[in-house]
């Protein structure tokens, strides 16, 4: 080998690490924007604003009374307006993988759908109001919950995995 055959190897191999290091910053940032929302969620002020936005939902199970509470609450609707934006949020980085997608499938389950569910009439309205809200956090709610349904383990798998071979084995006979 020369010296040329050298240089050309170590530019090689530089450019090699050079792409691994860039490769492990850009997962260390997915990891501590994973864990920045998770922490966002547990300050007192957050903690506050989901009591609120829990205690009306939980007020009626008329969405339209929901909806009129908001119109004579400003700082109702307002902390219910800052609920949908910390889910729009973390949907919106998901979406664009701005943090780690099969970790934010278990972090934000059942959480995420179950906020959809509640939250879809809220959306609604405020679409009909030509706001464009809840898209991302709709589409991050429906992967959620069909990520779930696919690893939810079968009931032949479970039973293989708990000793149950030769049961499954018995009736596929």
């Amino acid at each position: 080998m020369t010296l040329n055959d050298f240089a050309d190897l170590g530019s090689v191999i530089g450019i090699f690490l050079v792409a691994l290091g860039l490769y492990f910053s850009v997962q260390q940032f997915k990891l501590n924007r994973t864990m920045q929302y998770m922490e966002y969620l547990s300050k007192p002020e957050i903690v506050e604003v989901r009591a609120a936005v829990d205690e009306w939902l939980a007020s009626s199970t008329d969405n339209d009374a929901r909806i009129n509470l908001l119109k004579n609450d400003c700082k109702l609707h307002s902390q219910v307006r800052v609920f949908v934006s910390f889910c729009n949020q973390v949907s919106t980085a998901y979406r664009f993988g701005a943090i780690f997608r099969e970790m934010a499938f278990h972090i934000w389950f059942p959480f995420i759908p179950n906020y959809w569910k509640k939250l879809e009439f809220y959306m609604t309205w405020r679409s009909s109001q030509g706001y464009e809200v809840g898209g991302d956090f709709e589409r991050f709610a429906k992967e959620i919950e069909d990520h779930h349904v696919r690893r939810k383990p079968s009931v032949w798998r479970r039973l293989r995995t708990i000793g149950g071979a030769a049961i499954h084995k018995a009736i596929r006979l």
